[in-house]
Formats: C-alpha cells, sequence, structure tokens
C-alpha cells in the first residue's frame, strides 16, 4: 500500500491478449489494462459510443480492458483516480464527456497537478465530421458542445495535451502520455479522443509495441548534499520542514533516525501524508511558520510552501536549503522562498545521502545538546496542546474540531486509512504508520476528499477508510453522486461531517487581515462573519441512508464517541458505507 512513488507506469511482462482488437476503442482499452490500469473512471456520454460497444464486446469475448467504473459526476470520477493513486502508486485512468465533462472536472484536476498526481485524464471530443463517417455528428449537441481549443481550459494544469488523430498510432500516444505522466515531477496529462478515430477498424497488421520504460528519477548532486551536511553540523537549532515527502511510505523511517541521531527539529507546513510519526520527539508542530525563525538551518523537503512569509521568516542570516523533485514549484507563478542551496532530487535518495555524509562528518558528536533543546521545546508544545484539550472535554459542551480528531484518534484502527479535507486537527493525532494520514492539496478545491475516499477504498478493500469533511465541503462533493458510488461499487467508507454551517476558513482570513476591523466586531454580535454563514444544513446523513447506507446526527459531546464506534461496525461488520453528521462549534 502507498507504494514507491519510482513503480513503473505499467507490467514489464506483458499478458497475451485473449482476442484481436478490430476497433481503435478496444486497442486503446486493451494497451491501458496491458499498460498498468485497473480502472476507468467513466462519466459516459454520447462520445462514448465506440466504448461502450468495446466493453460490450470485450466483456463477452475475452478481451482483458481495465474494469469500468462509473461516476455520475466529473468530480468523483477525477477524485477517485486521485486516491487510488495516492494509496497504490500506480496512475489510472479517467473518460469524461466532452467539452462539458472536462470543465466540472478541472478543479479536480488541479487538486491532481499540485498533487504531482500522475492521472491519465482523457475526455471524448465532439465528432470531427458532420455525416458520412462511422461516429459522426448525430445531435444537435454535436454543434455547440464544441470549443475552439478544447484542451486550453486544462492546459495550466496538465504536462502534456494531445488529441489522438488516427488509430495507426494509438500505442505511440498512450505511452507518450503515460511517460511523461510518470516522469518526475508527476502530474495529469490530457488527451481527447475523437469518436470517429475511437470508432475506426484497426488495421489488419497491428501488432503491439514493448511498453515505454519510465525515465529515471533525479538523485541528489553530492556537492550540494555535503554543504547541507556541513551546516547541520555546525547549527545550533536545525529545522527539516516537511509537506509531502511521506508521499513515498519509505522514506518515514529514514527520517525519523536522521532526527533522532543528528538533532533535528521537524515541523510540518500543511502536510499532506505522514512524514514522520506525529509523535516524534523532535516534532514542533504542524504550523512551521510558527517556528521557523528559532532555526539557524532550515531544510524543506517537497514543500510547496514552507512558511508563510507574512507571519514569519527564518533569520536574515539562516542557511536554507530546499530539495524536491522540482524544489522551484515551477507551476507556481509566484513563489520566491530563498535557498542557499537547491537541489533536484527525490526524497529518499537525498535522504539517505545526507544520512550518509552526516555520519562520515561526524555530526552525531554535536548533537547532544541540540536533541535537549528541540525535545524540550516538543515536549512543551505538547504540553500546551494537553492543557486546549482538557477545556474541549467537559461534558456538556459543543463539538470542536480539537474534541472530534481526538475521538477518532481514540477508535481507529492504527492501520486505518484517514483522509481529511481541512476539518482533522493533525496536532491531536498519533499518526506513526506510514501511508495512513491523507490531507487535500494545497489547491484546495473543495469536494475533494469523499471522492478520493472511495478510491482509497477502492485500492485498499481490506482497511477502514474514513472521511472527514467539513459541511461546507461535503457539499462540493455532490454528495447524493458519492453516496450513490459507495453503494454502486460496494466501498464502505465512513464519512464523517463536521457541521457548523460555517465557511470558517471564509471568516478566519478575513479576521486575519483585518484584525481590528469591522468583521471582529460582527461577528462578535452576529456569531460569524458575513458571507460565511451557510445557514440551516441538510440532515446529512439522509443521503447515506437513502443509497443503503448508516446514517447518525450526534449532537453531544458525550454521543460522540459511541456513535464513531456504531458508524465503524456498520463498516466494518455490516459491509455498507456510514456517515455521521456531527454539530460542532
Amino acid at each position: 500500500m502507498n507504494m514507491p512513488r519510482e513503480l513503473p507506469s505499467g507490467s514489464t511482462t506483458e499478458p497475451l491478449a485473449t482476442a484481436t482488437p478490430t476497433s481503435v476503442a478496444e486497442a486503446y482499452l486493451s494497451l491501458l489494462k496491458t499498460r498498468g490500469i485497473d480502472y476507468f473512471y467513466i462519466g459516459a456520454g454520447t462520445d462514448t459510443a465506440p466504448i461502450v460497444e468495446a466493453y460490450a464486446k470485450g466483456l463477452s469475448g475475452g478481451q482483458d480492458f481495465p474494469e469500468p467504473v462509473i461516476a455520475v459526476h466529473e468530480n468523483l470520477a477525477v477524485g477517485m483516480a486521485h486516491g487510488y493513486y495516492m494509496v497504490t502508486g500506480k496512475p489510472q485512468a479517467v473518460m469524461l464527456h466532452v467539452t462539458v465533462g472536462a470543465a466540472n472536472a478541472v478543479c479536480g484536476l488541479m487538486n491532481a497537478a499540485r498533487s504531482q498526481v500522475p492521472m491519465f485524464f482523457t475526455a471524448g471530443r465532439t465528432p470531427l465530421y458532420e455525416k458520412g463517417v462511422l461516429g459522426a455528428r448525430n445531435s444537435p449537441i454535436h454543434w455547440a458542445q464544441e470549443m475552439f481549443d478544447q484542451a486550453g481550459m486544462a492546459r495550466e494544469l496538465v504536462k502534456w495535451d494531445y488529441e489522438l488523430r488516427d488509430g495507426r498510432n494509438v500505442d505511440e500516444v498512450v505511452d507518450r502520455g503515460l511517460s511523461i505522466a510518470m516522469a518526475e515531477p508527476r502530474g495529469p496529462i490530457y488527451l481527447t479522443l475523437p469518436r470517429e478515430v475511437l470508432a475506426q477498424p484497426m488495421p489488419a497488421d497491428y501488432k503491439r509495441r514493448p511498453a515505454q520504460p519510465v525515465v529515471s528519477a533525479p538523485y541528489p548532486d553530492p556537492e550540494g548534499v555535503t554543504r547541507i551536511a556541513q551546516a547541520i553540523k555546525n547549527a545550533k537549532y536545525p529545522l527539516i520542514v516537511v509537506s509531502s515527502s511521506g508521499a513515498d511510505t519509505q522514506t518515514v523511517p529514514v527520517l525519523d533516525t536522521l532526527l533522532r541521531t543528528y538533532g533535528i527539529a521537524v515541523a510540518e507546513s500543511m502536510g499532506h501524508f505522514v512524514n514522520v510519526p506525529f509523535t516524534h520527539p523532535h516534532h514542533l508542530g504542524h504550523d512551521a511558520t510558527a517556528v521557523v525563525s528559532r532555526a539557524d538551518v532550515v531544510l524543506t523537503i517537497e514543500s510547496d510552501v514552507p512558511w508563510v512569509p507574512g507571519r514569519a521568516e527564518p533569520p536574515a542570516d539562516a542557511f536554507i536549503a530546499q530539495v524536491g523533485v522540482d524544489p522551484l514549484f515551477q507551476d507556481l507563478p509566484l513563489r520566491s522562498f530563498q535557498s542557499s542551496v537547491t537541489l533536484v532530487s527525490r526524497s529518499l535518495p537525498f535522504l539517505k545521502a545526507l544520512q550518509a555524509e552526516l555520519e562520515r562528518i561526524g555530526a552525531a558528536d554535536t548533537a547532544a545538546d541540540r536533541i535537549a533543546k528541540i525535545s524540550a521545546d516538543s515536549l512543551t508544545w505538547r504540553t500546551s496542546l494537553t492543557k486546549q484539550l482538557e477545556q474541549d472535554t467537559v461534558k456538556g459542551g459543543l463539538i470542536t474540531k480539537q474534541f472530534l480528531s481526538h475521538c477518532i484518534d481514540q477508535v481507529r484502527p492504527k492501520d486505518a486509512l484517514v483522509i481529511s479535507e481541512y476539518t482533522i486537527r493533525a496536532e491531536h493525532m498519533s499518526f506513526t504508520e506510514p501511508g495512513t494520514y491523507f490531507l487535500n492539496s494545497t489547491a484546495g478545491g473543495l469536494g475533494w476528499g469523499f471522492p478520493a475516499a472511495l478510491g482509497a477504498q477502492q485500492a485498499a478493500p481490506d482497511k477502514l477508510v474514513i472521511c472527514v469533511q467539513g459541511d461546507g465541503a461535503y457539499m462540493f462533493t455532490n454528495p447524493a453522486s458519492c453516496h450513490q458510488a459507495a453503494e454502486m461499487h460496494n466501498l464502505p467508507v465512513l464519512m464523517i461531517v463536521f457541521n457548523n454551517h460555517h465557511w470558517q476558513a471564509v471568516e478566519q482570513t478575513t479576521l486575519a487581515v483585518y484584525p481590528d476591523g469591522a468583521t471582529r466586531a460582527y461577528v462578535k454580535e452576529h456569531g460569524m462573519a458575513p458571507l460565511s454563514g451557510l445557514g440551516h444544513m441538510p440532515d446529512f446523513e439522509m443521503y447515506a441512508q437513502a443509497s443503503g447506507g448508516y446514517g447518525e446526527k450526534v449532537n453531544t459531546r458525550e454521543e460522540l464517541l459511541p456513535a464513531l464506534q456504531r458508524a465503524i461496525h456498520a463498516v466494518t461488520v455490516e459491509k455498507r458505507h456510514a456517515l455521521l453528521n456531527v454539530m460542532g462549534a
């Protein structure tokens, strides 16, 4: 689970086809399967007629295609593919309905791009011809849905876009897309598929070509590693800031050992994975901005925004190093974090090289004082969390996000997969197992959590998958579509919705910009800021019940733990999805 990120895009051993493809659509689907694509997440439409025909023949005629997964909303399809890759490291294919379907998926595509998810994203194209060719236009929408540049709407978010123009080079086109998607930094590609091309007969002499190898991943420059190691050895307070290094689960124990041995602190900036055990004795918290000013050496690893400059920065004379497969994050229009050393490398080889160099130069000899200081600071931080939580556990009070996180932490199996879209308070959780915690992308395209949880459940059918969202994010998932998918595809996830009738991020951001402005007085008088209140919310638990799931509303702190246990029983024993509608503060 959550396998190393150097996985190839396809099998090295090509299975023998049991039937010869007679159409481009059949050849295309068969090719995807041989290239390691397990699932074909599809929102079908008029453009998919050759795909439908191919599956009708293939399912009864012995051809081996990816398993089709019907998604009744585009964000659902993209989110499920995202979640599946997140857990397995294997890219999946999505096909949506021409321009309108692709447009609906752009939000999810942005999440995938910012999370470096190598999705094989495709959409049908309005038929090219008005008549005279198999697959030509036969509905008024085929005129109105066409755009001059269909892929233009997503071009900023994909690494490559192209159109399949003839079936004779389907192998070359698919392999080109997969190779680019899997090359570091990974990311989605976009292929459009005209109906007439998919309907073409394959040439009689068609022969599948061998799969393209994945481009080798970048490894660190030794000189840069030496400079970073020497800076750590000489430091009084070195700090590593992480966000996404734990996408490769093998990095977690290496980083753990590195911190303990050489007296290095660690903090997270919007940590998207278990980058290091949350209980690590050198952990300073999940808001690196709050501690970065203490450090004289700051090393950022796979962190797009390692701190927020408007709040705090490292000292002016600090040694700063940035490491990642794309340490400049070139797809972000503006990013100006300074650096003494910038290394292009995957996290695992860099950490191993750094560990070897620190050992070579005897950096452990200078670590004792650092270990004592950092451990004390970590203990102080944890003590403050305990005091904060004590206030939230008084009987009869409202359920807070901190209390919800604490309770989930108490009942979750240690190997459960927990997917959070803003709501989990990581500082009140105790994740230690790599590949068990996932946070939404920094881009924050709402509605990611529930679909990603469904994809994660497909990838790990024997694990409990828990998704936690706020009420606003949950509404953006198109809940009816997601609950229908949970039942249709037998994916018993546990959904927990923190329902405070409130876009809290809108209010908090306004108060941060205008700390002494009119909004603060307005909140004091009315309870929440303008434009942030959501009014009366639906009984979300009814969505789950309507699709055969277990649904329950939780109103008080005393009800929360028993409700969590009932919901887990429904998921793990009854094998049906569940939703807890948690009324929060």
